[in-house]
């Protein structure tokens, strides 16, 4: 029996079509199960836990999907590279061996510099937390790579099971911790499960297939790609889930061990848009590669409706948001109307510079794509050293810094649809 239109293996030489109604739906669906899913991770830690060992769960949570925001990358752009594959018809590198092999250094990394960062992240238990988290990026690189070589074949729907299946997986952990009433390290343990679910999935023969994606360059060259990919990608994931490590960095540890709400906040202010992004990243590469000339243009209408979004999510923000707060996760959880109005914009600002990066991606301009991140970067991390009171140093971070990374992003498109022309 032949796959459905768009859902062929990642082995299939023949150039993708473009995404389907049906299959985009099916990728929003499971987008907005892993937003839900991370809502629900957060819920259950902070009903169980107290504020404090919330708040080093919290630290733990930000570090875990920064590692997994750095091999974003090497999602990122095997999407890239297996779909120029189709398209040209040629035959590079084979995607997951290079991938696994980035993770590793990448898990390597992180081991070999751990006793210069990781009490101060981590706290006192950090050698337990540090081995999850070593374990976690290791298996998550195969998640990534297999993302990448879904998303590049056009196997939509299979990508949104892997997306959404791995969201449920970490969910039914939590849940196990919370109902043994498990302490910080079992919630942590069970956060991680989810980077295990791809191997699950290559049980299934269509999955299994992906174990010959290639890409669309030797493997010297694909390294080289991957290498701007995850620096960006670095930069990225401290800014979009590795937040609340630059916040305790920057704090004093009495500010901190106080800034479980606030850091709460962030996450329920974002998920909202930057949680499906992230899962459409793949579908918004694929369609500026169907539609190169027209650059940034191409995604104007998803532009627009973000703008809209975040108007009215702000308002909403400010009306409801303080209610809503202490609804889900108790009154210990208490921030101001403003201050979530402002995060919610600032997550329409991250949101836009997400997309304006996955264009520089699609069009190969990878410097431009690692400049614009780290710039914003460093920008919120000045902010961050301020003098001001801690909720006014997370809100004026988080809102000048995506701004001035996408005017990076957007001076290199201008200065490439010059160039081309």
């Amino acid at each position: 029996m032949s796959a459905p239109a768009g859902d062929r293996s990642a082995a299939d030489a023949r150039p993708p079509s473009a995404i389907g109604r049906g299959q985009a739906t099916r990728v929003a669906v499971a987008s907005v199960v892993a937003a839900a899913g991370g809502y629900v991770v957060l819920v259950l830690a902070s009903r169980t836990l107290t504020p404090a060992a919330n708040a080093d769960f919290l630290a733990f949570w930000a570090l875990m999907f920064a590692m997994f925001g750095v091999l974003a990358g090497v999602q990122t752009e095997t999407t890239r590279g297996v779909r120029r594959a189709a398209q040209d018809g040629v035959h590079g590198a084979r995607a997951l061996p290079v991938g696994l092999a980035v993770g590793a250094v990448l898990a390597v990394v992180i081991a070999g510099t751990s006793p210069v960062w990781a009490r101060r992240v981590l706290g006192e238990s950090h050698v337990a937390d540090l081995v999850v988290v070593v374990v976690a990026v290791l298996l998550f690189a195969g998640h990534s790579t297999q993302a990448g070589a879904l998303s590049g074949a056009g196997a939509w729907n299979r990508f949104a099971d892997l997306v959404g299946l791995e969201a449920l997986v970490r969910v039914a952990a939590t849940a196990v911790a919370a109902g043994a009433g498990a302490a910080v390290a079992g919630f942590e343990a069970a956060a991680a499960a989810g980077a295990c679910t791809w191997l699950l999935l290559l049980l299934v023969p269509p999955y299994r297939r992906t174990l010959g994606a290639r890409v669309d360059v030797p493997w010297r060259g694909f390294v080289r790609g991957l290498s701007h990919a995850m620096a960006a990608a670095a930069a990225s994931a401290v800014l979009l889930v590795g937040f609340p490590v630059l916040l305790r960095l920057t704090s004093a540890p009495a500010e901190f061990a106080t800034a479980a709400p606030l850091i709460l906040a962030v996450s329920l202010t974002r998920a909202p848009l930057l949680i499906p992004l992230g899962a459409f990243q793949g579908v918004v590469i694929t369609h500026v590669l169907e539609h190169r000339d027209e650059g940034l243009r191409a995604l104007r209408p998803v532009v627009l409706a973000l703008v809209a979004a975040g108007l009215v999510g702000s308002a909403l923000a400010f009306l409801v948001g303080p209610a809503l707060m202490t609804l889900l996760f108790g009154p210990a959880y208490d921030v101001s109307g403003g201050v979530l109005a402002g995060l919610t914009a600032a997550a329409v600002g991250l949101a836009l510079l997400t997309l304006t990066g996955a264009v520089t991606v699609a069009l190969n301009l990878h410097r431009a794509f690692s400049a614009g991140w780290v710039v914003a970067t460093l920008v919120t991390v000045a902010l961050l050293l301020g003098p001001w009171a801690i909720e006014v140093r997370t809100v004026t971070a988080l809102l000048v810094g995506p701004l001035v990374g996408i005017v990076v992003h957007l001076v290199a498109l201008r200065r490439a649809r010059t160039a081309r022309r």
